[in-house]
């Protein structure tokens, strides 16, 4: 348990561009809401993760206006963890918080959290309302840590250990941060994942939760853009990459004796992502190289061989049951179901 006083705490926002100008004119948004923060005692690490655009001119544009601004330019690696890195290591403040280009803050959001800090010194993350909300402005939903919300007035101030938190990360997020950490349980594991994957930050985040006491809430206010044309959620080879962190996060769970109270919801979900991961292997074979074609086959082969399917099957009744029964009696079936099945 951390008890340390905060007084007057710098705060590090750690912001991620990447196209952030060609993508929606982000850049300009994403400045203005953390410019516009009431709580000013900010250190603002904007890091251009190899942007092909003007996304490391306006970002320097601003940085020339206002000397809290500290800009890292790097060149993209693949996956948006090493630019989370980059800010990681840089942070120097003694809260800390991660910022994705395309999404907002309420001007109090800062203020209200380092609030929550001050008044409770045994937390070590304080957690903002989080509303995500679809390009056209339709609210798809609104959560306070692990509660569900139907809108800002109905917050109420919540606390959750840590080990709670992480367990409702197994299988399907159902635990929602976007806030302040302190510095040390931050810092405490590096964005700088062993392996290269598209979610690599998630499997980071409950890593930095093994090392949590105490999570509050505050009433600020996180504004989450869900844009279908994203790096998570497009449809391309690197959806294989979810299959390879669920055969991460099985052996995780397992092994802090967390898998078995969420193990129907952890295997339905990863039968899911293996669906997809099939149908982008298929689909986008024939344009990989022969050595990436194998490893990625031999990472599929490997996912499905550890679906458990007594606890799958459970999601199941009658036909549908005896359907994926089959289909995942023989990996060569499953695979030429999903080379046909669009």
């Amino acid at each position: 348990m951390n008890s340390s006083p905060l007084m007057d705490p710098k705060v590090s926002i750690i912001a991620t561009f990447y196209n952030s100008v060609s993508l929606g004119n982000f850049v300009h948004k994403a400045m203005e809401s953390l410019l516009s923060q009431t709580y000013t005692n900010l250190e603002l690490i904007c890091v251009n993760d190899g942007s092909k655009d003007d996304t490391l001119a306006q970002l320097k544009t601003y940085a020339a206006k206002d000397p809290r601004i500290v800009i890292i330019d790097k060149p993209n690696e693949g996956t948006a963890q090493y630019a989370k890195a980059a800010g990681q290591d840089a942070a120097t403040g003694e809260l800390i918080m991660l910022f994705d280009h395309d999404d907002l803050l309420s001007p109090n959001a800062v203020a209200e959290a380092v609030d929550t800090f001050q008044k409770n010194p045994e937390l070590d993350m304080v957690g903002m309302i989080v509303k995500t909300v679809y390009p056209d402005g339709k609210i798809k939903n609104i959560h306070s840590l692990h509660f569900s919300l139907q809108n800002e007035a109905d917050y109420k101030p919540l606390q959750i250990s840590g080990e709670d938190a992480l367990r409702l990360t197994i299988g399907r997020y159902d635990f929602h941060f976007r806030g302040l950490y302190r510095r040390d349980i931050f810092k405490k594991v590096s964005f700088r994942f062993t392996e290269k994957l598209l979610n690599a930050d998630e499997i980071v985040e409950r890593l930095i939760l093994q090392n949590v006491s105490a999570i509050g809430s505050c009433s600020g206010i996180y504004t989450h853009f869900v844009h279908p044309d994203s790096s998570a959620k497009a449809f391309n080879i690197k959806k294989t990459d979810l299959v390879a962190t669920d055969m991460y996060m099985r052996r995780f769970a397992r092994k802090n004796g967390i898998y078995k109270e969420r193990e129907a919801v952890f295997e339905l979900v990863a039968y899911k992502n293996l669906i997809d991961a099939m149908k982008a292997f298929r689909h986008f074979r024939k344009n990989l190289p022969p050595e990436e074609r194998e490893r990625q086959e031999l990472r599929l082969q490997k996912a499905f061989s550890e679906i458990e399917r007594a606890i799958l099957f459970k999601n199941f009744s009658g036909f549908v049951k005896r359907f994926h029964q089959v289909l995942l009696s023989n990996f060569n079936l499953f695979s030429l179901y999903y080379t046909f099945k669009k």
